[in-house]
């Protein structure tokens, strides 16, 4: 029987009051790919810490072998001297740093004893490697400049430098465009062949039935079922994943168009950085009392960008917005929540929460007045208004009471959107709001989708998944090079007219 390059077996890893791990085994073999699915908060996380010394040896119990024999991490920097490569699903740049010396972080000074590190050499280093690896970003670049999608890459960048014999890579696909999706593929395919071991992580069912060789499926903490790829069945598949049998993703309902709720004329943002440049130009936008509006476009498109500019993320140059036909003046989130606008951004690490708060917290914040009186909280009302929405969303945690930094990837989003909604707003923009998140997760947020289109709610979804904004849109926009490149109604929308939109180009600014 072929060895396996890295095992875990029968890990145990409790936190305070929950069960993160019970007697997890895993078994990869060199050239496998081999997929790890499951819901938010089923564990995958911890077991890849754990895998990659995020969490050392003595912080849980079983045992973790490279190549057959034991190892005892203390840390993940001996992890990667091992040739453990671990791409983690949160966003970890140093945005004050060019792309190069992220990408050799560990190594500024290629292995030399010099005390100064010579970057002309530093940045030769990291264009072989990105050329090798067909990862479009310059070495030179500063990073505070890129895309969340393009600092996904330069994670990836940075794990493929320490030339790893293991590969684990945690939802890396969420924030990628198709294209760099399709070049990460290629990446892993090139690896396979070299022999490494990748362990992949995704949501998308998809791409397992893509790049899998074997599959592991998780739940509550523990090994639920194996696969190998001749066996794989996407049904039953997502029943393990579940817990129950599931008969449709998408919900149906009933339409009913209202009044226009927000109007967007001629929104402008200018580039940040690049003089007579704009990330968004000539926006418009109507959308209506219970109509869902999908927002699509290629990465870089402008999409979250013209959604900021209408919450006072950005701040616009041009531009005038409309809230129940009278004009408005928003300079800030702030002013956007009074006047019934409500967000649920891409980026909740940056924009979306509290992570030392309470889930409590989080979720009340957005709706102060609800639950102050004279100062003071009143805090069985607090807890009342919040339970609600924890209630309803399925949050996973112990209480109300665990701080956000302690929950899954999956559930602090949901946290987001609950506090979205507290806020009881007359218009929602969801951005990427099913990003990160497991199968179960995303059918309910998309029967709450309808719910709050029920209530009159006028809802812009934004989402990279096609399949997901043509289900659940009304109606569609789509944009290119920061401009609205084109609309379709749900009766001539197709998935082939939205990228032709999508890719179209335009003359300078």
């Amino acid at each position: 029987m072929e060895p396996y390059l890295i095992e875990a077996i029968n890990i145990t890893k409790i936190f305070p009051g929950t069960i993160a791990n019970d007697h997890v085994c895993l078994h990869v073999k060199a050239g496998e790919i081999m997929g790890l699915v499951g819901e938010n908060g089923a564990g995958k996380s911890t077991i890849l810490k754990c895998l990659n010394g995020v969490y050392p040896h003595d912080s849980y119990e079983g045992e973790i072998r490279i190549e057959g024999k034991t190892i005892q991490l203390k840390s993940s920097q001996e992890a990667m001297r091992l040739g453990i490569g671990f791409v983690p699903q949160e966003i970890n740049v140093l945005a004050d740093m060019s792309v190069a010396e992220n990408i050799f972080l560990f190594d500024l000074k290629n292995g030399n004893s010099d005390k100064l590190v010579n970057h002309k050499k530093l940045c030769a280093r990291a264009n072989k490697l990105l050329k090798e690896t067909g990862i479009d970003l310059e070495p030179n670049a500063n990073v505070r400049r890129l895309s969340v999608g393009q600092q996904q890459m330069l994670m990836i960048a940075r794990a493929l430098a320490t030339e790893p014999k293991v590969l684990i890579l945690d939802e890396p696909t969420t924030s990628l465009s198709g294209q760099d999706v399709q070049r990460l593929f290629q990446v892993i395919r090139t690896l396979k062949k070299k022999g490494v071991a990748i362990l992949f992580v995704t949501h998308k069912l998809a791409e397992i039935m893509e790049m899998t060789d074997s599959l592991t499926v998780m739940r509550d903490g523990k090994n639920i079922s194996g696969y190998e790829r001749k066996d794989y069945d996407q049904n039953k598949i997502v029943e393990d994943m579940i817990g129950r049998k599931m008969t449709t993703m998408y919900p149906e309902r009933q339409v009913t168009i209202g009044e226009e709720k927000l109007r967007v004329e001629n929104l402008c943002i200018k580039h940040p950085y690049i003089a007579e440049r704009y990330l968004v130009h000539g926006f418009h936008l109507a959308v209506h009392a219970g109509e869902v509006v999908g927002l699509a476009g290629l990465v870089g498109a402008g999409r979250s960008e013209a959604a900021m500019g209408i919450y006072g993320e950005l701040k616009p140059s041009e531009g005038r917005i409309y809230i129940d036909g009278q004009k408005v003046d928003i300079k800030n989130p702030g002013d956007a929540i009074r006047y019934g606008i409500g967000m649920v951004t891409e980026d909740r690490k940056k924009y979306g929460l509290h992570f030392g708060w309470s889930i409590k917290k989080n979720i009340s914040l957005s709706n102060l007045k609800a639950i102050v009186k004279n100062g003071f909280i009143f805090r069985k009302k607090e807890a009342e208004n919040v339970m609600d929405y924890y209630s309803a969303l399925h949050v996973k945690a112990t209480s109300m009471n665990d701080l956000v930094e302690s929950l899954s990837g999956g559930n602090q989003q949901k946290v987001v959107i609950a506090r979205t909604l507290n806020a009881l707003p007359k218009v929602v923009i969801l951005d990427e709001p099913t990003k990160g998140i497991d199968i179960g997760a995303k059918a309910e947020i998309y029967e709450l989708i309808n719910k709050l289109a029920g209530q009159g709610v006028a809802i812009i979804l934004i989402s990279s998944e096609l399949p997901e904004l043509m289900a659940m849109s009304d109606r569609f926009l789509v944009m290119a090079e920061g401009r609205i490149s084109g609309e379709l109604n749900k009766e001539e929308a197709t998935e082939a007219g939205i990228m032709n939109f999508a890719t179209q180009t335009f003359k300078e600014f």
